[in-house]
């Protein structure tokens, strides 16, 4: 026989978890932590969020004030020489200086050829009678970049 649910827990319960909850949320720093903590669920948390703008609002500022608490540990880490640390704040802070990016390069023979296998399965799944339209879009893409005629393999 399927065990009954338990009840649910009376709503004036859940609204007195509120503040109890937020104090634990900007300690512990996770929702699921500070809900156990408090011993309601995750579920609930996310409901007053969604339901309760006051509350919503409140968790918002928990959270960013975690946040820069988090910040401020890390960017002490990282002047005491931490240099993962260093490294993770200064991508956050400038990523568009110290991100990796990556430059792919592609010779106009290894072009050509994947432009004529990517032909070849183009011929044999698409209709006949689309592919000289298709043909027209797939020439002008590949003069798009600039790597010379390839009429040659779309034929």
């Amino acid at each position: 026989m399927p065990k009954p649910a338990s009840p649910e827990k009376p709503k004036a319960y859940k609204e007195s978890r509120k503040a109890p909850f937020l104090e634990a949320f900007a300690r512990i720093g996770t929702i699921v932590g500070a809900a156990d903590a408090v011993g309601i669920s995750r579920y609930a948390v996310h409901d007053w969020k969604r339901k309760d703008p006051a509350f919503a609002e409140a968790f918002n500022q928990a959270e960013n004030s975690l946040t820069e608490n988090l910040e401020s540990v890390a960017v002490d880490k990282a002047l005491k020489g931490n240099e993962t640390m260093l490294i993770f704040l200064l991508k956050a802070r400038a990523p568009q200086k110290y991100t990796e990016r990556y430059r792919h390069e592609i010779e106009s023979a290894q072009f050509g050829k994947l432009i004529g296998l990517m032909t070849s399965v183009i011929k044999r799944v698409v209709p006949q009678q689309l592919w000289p339209r298709i043909s027209v879009e797939l020439e002008s893409a590949a003069n798009s970049l600039e790597v010379g005629n390839m009429s040659h393999l779309l034929q």
